[in-house]
């Protein structure tokens, strides 16, 4: 079998990289005005966890594989074999779903914020001895969960940003 990729979705990216690209024009623009000179810091404060979350999203990776289940984030890649993962589970936290892949060396989580999720967690099972797979990983695949405030989220400080370039433009 051929390996599955499962990356961010696109729905997040777009918005997320948005919201980056209106917080570096505004702090060109607060650069340029000097009448609010701690205008400039905020901005930088909002724009360096920003650009983290963007980055971070549109580098995450994970690959599955007959062997292996590859997780590259940001700053690293993790490779586990199918036999060093000792459990498979999952947590909810209202709509945000992880799934926890434990191993003797520690544990790893993937996030519903992946494309396919659900496809993601079916390939996790089928690869995993089902003595290892807790009951709430299949709840997941029978009624998958999906996430909308993020993407929600990102799209709202889009449309605030937007208002804010046009209000500094304006004056």
């Amino acid at each position: 079998m051929e390996a599955n990729t499962y990356k961010t979705r696109g729905a997040f990216l777009l918005p997320i990289f948005l919201d980056s690209v209106f917080l570096l024009v505004l702090l060109a623009i607060s650069m340029f005005d000097r009448r609010f000179p701690s205008e400039t810091v905020v901005l930088s404060i909002i724009l360096v966890p920003t650009l983290y979350i963007f980055l971070g999203s549109a580098r995450r990776r994970t690959t599955i594989g007959d062997d292996n289940i590859r997780i590259r984030k940001l700053f690293r890649v993790k490779q586990l074999r199918w036999e060093e993962i000792t459990n498979v589970d999952v947590l909810t936290l209202h709509k945000k779903v992880y799934l926890l892949l434990t191993t003797t060396r520690g544990f790893h989580t993937l996030a519903n914020s992946h494309e396919n999720f659900t496809s993601l967690v079916k390939d996790v099972v089928r690869y995993v001895d089902h003595e290892k797979v807790e009951e709430g990983v299949r709840n997941v695949i029978e009624h998958p969960v999906r996430r909308m405030s993020d993407i929600v989220s990102a799209w709202v400080a889009f449309v605030i940003l937007l208002g804010a370039i046009a209000l500094k433009i304006a004056c």
